[in-house]
């Protein structure tokens, strides 16, 4: 499979320093952002442990896998465990956690695999879908009926996550997949930047701006522009064809 990627993370205009992490694979096939939560500094060690226990797994592992789900499930809860373990030495920082999506892609599937409100979405000829799902305390309210698509967006609970890397010992991690067609865009981010840009306007940014790169910096803009409240993460990549061949990387620390 053939694709291109870009990505770039902002502390935005309010924070002063930043809490999320992402990852572009070098030997290509998977994505990870992370968006760390708690105090003095909490997040920041708990997401940097997560991409780089998930990145480690996967980059070791991943090429020879028999079971894509198996080896995402087993790199999440590692690194559940290694946040837990570092929480356990350093009781000051209690609510060390963070949300993490990973993006992977094996022949022509692509797998989807999350904890927490960072999202992943697909745009499909021309159509913007987000395939994840929040675990919120938001979404739950919608999922049972009791609050409206548009309540959820003002709704004074709306950053009380129910589910992230380091919450409890057991996690639950949800993961699924489907095939690739040629032109899919995939991103992934934090929301720093799904709580500053609607859907409809994330969908055309990615309709109407051709490179991943390009693609990227406007939606970071955009989040900045609309008031930058959090750290800012996104990933986009854009399948280019669906069969073997080269990846071209492109990213930005």
């Amino acid at each position: 499979m053939r694709y291109s990627a870009f990505g770039t993370t902002n502390v935005g205009k309010v924070r002063d320093h930043n809490e999320d992490s992402f990852y572009v694979s070098d030997k290509g096939g998977f994505f990870i952002v992370s968006d760390g939560m708690g105090g003095l500094a909490a997040g920041e060690i708990a997401s940097k442990i997560t991409r780089e226990t998930i990145a480690e797994i996967l980059n070791k592992s991943f090429e020879k896998a028999p079971s894509v789900e198996a080896l995402l499930k087993k790199a999440f809860l590692q690194a559940n465990a290694a946040v837990r373990k570092e929480l356990a030495k350093r009781t000051e920082k209690k609510g060390m956690g963070c949300t993490c999506v990973v993006l992977a892609f094996r022949d022509n599937d692509f797998f989807v695999a999350y904890v927490g409100d960072s999202r992943i979405y697909m745009m499909r000829s021309g159509k913007l879908k987000q395939i994840t799902r929040d675990h919120s305390y938001v979404e739950e309210l919608f999922l049972r009926g009791l609050i409206s698509e548009e309540e959820k967006k003002d709704h004074p609970y709306k950053n009380t996550i129910t589910r992230y890397v380091g919450h409890a010992d057991n996690l639950e991690v949800d993961i699924s997949s489907g095939p690739v067609s040629n032109g899919d865009i995939f991103l992934l981010c934090s929301d720093g930047l799904t709580g500053e840009v609607e859907d409809k306007e994330i969908e055309r940014v990615l309709k109407e701006t051709p490179k991943p790169e390009e693609q990227v910096k406007i939606l970071v803009e955009k989040a900045l522009e609309n008031g930058g409240g959090d750290n800012i993460t996104a990933i986009v990549v854009k399948v280019e064809q669906k069969k073997p061949g080269f990846f071209t990387k492109l990213f930005n620390w």
